[in-house]
């Protein structure tokens, strides 16, 4: 039974809401999803307000955003946004808030994928019987808790441009997130000692940059290609090369559909865990407690 229907809001405002003063001093940064909102306040600090676009467990791929996400990048210093054209919805909203600090070129546009190396680069012509394909490579790289500190870097280039007066403040914010990721890491290795080299079966391709990062196997998709639902001959398929080659470890991510992970689990016997799609669910706050709950998942769906 999927267990995430806890959300906690990532619109950072909040907090300095009960601040006047604070908050007039504040840099406003618009973010395209909850992680990017998360490692901005990070590194953005107490001199920094945080707003994301797309919601906790929100499909990234089709977030409809509202009016009042175009008022909050009008007003925005920095626009973070995932980039490898994978929010291209962000366009529409940067082109209607007519903020030309925050559009591409501009001093407060970031594009947290620069100096990501990319995976799975496709070769050859796509076509629409091709699925859901990004032209620039996989583009859920903020799952890799390595490239997070990469999207901090980023962000922090992007607030020197737009506070200057304030870098010596955003660098130690930034060396201390930097931190934090290198002090959990030892700890994220040897949660996931029991995966390595082990096969996992997930639903869509979002979990690929984790799993090379820490070594863990990709048995397939639930999805027969990415964005193409499941379907009964693919779930079939499926569960007879999990029979075949002894399967029993499923991580699927809480934006999905519960329907056939269940059923697929019960057909081959294979321990299934959800993980946390975004930040904000199932009570994480922050990226690193949000990594913590994708490595407790994994932990337990291979032990």
């Amino acid at each position: 039974m999927r267990r995430f229907i806890q959300f906690i809001p990532v619109t950072l405002l909040a907090l300095d809401a009960m601040a006047p003063a604070a908050q007039a001093r504040s840099i406003n940064i618009v973010a395209a999803t909850p992680e990017l909102a998360a490692i901005a306040q990070e590194v953005g600090g107490n001199k920094a307000t945080v707003h994301s676009v797309a919601r906790p467990n929100q499909d990234y791929h089709r977030v409809e955003a509202r009016p009042t996400d175009v008022a909050y990048i009008g007003h925005a210093d920095l626009f973070v946004r995932v980039g490898l054209d994978f929010d291209l919805w962000a366009d529409a909203l940067v082109a209607a808030a007519k903020n030309p600090k925050v559009a591409k070129g501009g001093v407060g546009y970031v594009d947290a994928s620069e100096g990501v190396t990319r995976i799975e680069v496709p070769v050859g012509q796509i076509t629409g019987a091709s699925g859901d394909i990004h032209v620039w490579g996989n583009p859920h790289y903020y799952y890799d808790p390595v490239y997070a500190k990469r999207i901090a870097y980023n962000i922090l280039a992007g607030l020197h441009r737009v506070d200057p007066g304030d870098a010596d403040t955003f660098n130690d914010n930034y060396k201390s997130f930097s931190a934090k990721i290198d002090a959990a890491m030892p700890r994220w290795k040897r949660q996931l000692a029991g995966c390595a080299g082990k096969p996992v079966v997930t639903y869509h391709k979002d979990l690929d940059y984790f799993l090379r990062r820490f070594g863990i196997g990709d048995f397939g998709n639930l999805e027969p290609k990415p964005g193409i639902p499941p379907s009964p001959s693919h779930v079939s398929e499926l569960i007879k090369q999990m029979k075949a080659k002894n399967v029993k470890s499923m991580v699927i991510l809480s934006v999905y559909p519960e329907r056939y992970p269940s059923f697929i689990a019960r057909e081959t016997g294979a321990r299934l865990e959800w993980a946390p799609y975004s930040v904000g669910v199932d009570g994480t706050k922050d990226y690193v407690g949000f990594i913590d709950k994708i490595t407790q998942a994994f932990d337990k769906a291979c032990g």
